[in-house]
């Protein structure tokens, strides 16, 4: 498990997390360094991945470049205000978890304000940033080293300690406590998430969900004409529902779709596959009524 967890955006600053994951594992070893695209395999679970490596990191190294704040999505919209940008999520989990976060400065980009941020993680303003300069960049990353070594030497100590002790009770309910915890996590994230209700389109059509366990029965309503238009079922594995729709008036259409669900439980998103033709379009539902909003 890694020591030191490096985040950042690919298309902001990876050239410059990719140089600085080089130094930092020539400094303090490979298996103490973490960044997404060295460190996850092909076929592994993004999430669980990065989950993992946070349980056990003692540092988080934020890279920012300039359009780390700015970067957004296919929809015009922030990366950042994206609930479920694996960005904004690593960082929610380090704050929560109390794991220490400099941000590196790269690009010459500065510090966002605390109202330029998600509320989730508007305290990382507040943290002493770090900058690394192309002209200066050994120093500057030899200063960066300096500022974490206290951190881990602190960590480290503990850690020796904890496994110096004997074992007794103590240690022994500490386990069972953490053998919990850890269970817990585990069955929070592969129980089939609640999918059931009303999920609608801009437009006000609707998806109507009956769910039962893992299994799900899907109805697409128009809800001026109150008519069902196409019928499905599908299969719910963890936060994930993969299902069918056929149209109820014609034969000639058949559809597969994946969808997946916001951790606010507000949103759903992913994509419907036209069978014959293979042809693929964006998802995006939401629990309210868009005549609601209006």
């Amino acid at each position: 498990m890694s020591i030191v967890f490096i985040s950042y955006r690919r298309n902001d600053s990876a050239g410059y997390a990719g140089r600085l994951a080089d130094r930092l594992a020539k400094e303090w070893g490979e298996e103490w360094v973490f960044r997404d695209y060295d460190d996850i395999s092909p076929g592994q679970d993004f999430f669980m991945t990065i989950n993992e490596n946070l349980n056990s990191a003692h540092v988080m190294l934020v890279m920012m470049g300039k359009e780390w704040l700015t970067c957004t999505d296919e929809s015009g919209r922030r990366r950042i205000d994206d609930p479920q940008d694996f960005v904004r999520l690593e960082i929610e989990t380090a704050l929560q978890r109390n794991i220490q976060i400099i941000p590196v400065l790269v690009k010459g980009a500065s510090m966002p304000a605390p109202s330029d941020l998600p509320k989730s993680i508007s305290a990382l303003a507040f943290r002493q940033a770090i900058e690394l300069t192309d002209s200066r960049w050994a120093a500057d990353v030899e200063k960066l080293i300096e500022s974490v070594n206290p951190l881990l030497d602190q960590n480290l100590e503990k850690q020796k300690q904890v496994d110096g002790k004997s074992f007794n009770r103590k240690k022994i309910a500490l386990l069972i406590s953490l053998g919990l915890l850890v269970f817990g996590i585990t069955w929070a994230l592969w129980l089939p998430a609640d999918f059931s209700g009303h999920w609608y389109f801009d437009g006000g059509n609707y998806l109507r969900i009956v769910q039962q366990g893992s299994q799900v029965n899907i109805e697409h309503i128009d809800p001026a004409m109150q008519k069902v238009y196409e019928t499905g079922e599908g299969r719910i594995n963890g936060r994930w529902l993969e299902f069918t729709l056929k149209p109820i008036y014609t034969d000639r259409f058949s559809y597969s779709g994946r969808l997946n669900k916001s951790w606010n439980n507000q949103e759903l998103q992913g994509e419907l596959i036209e069978i014959l033709s293979n042809e693929k379009s964006v998802l995006k539902l939401s629990h309210t009524d868009p005549k609601t909003t209006r």
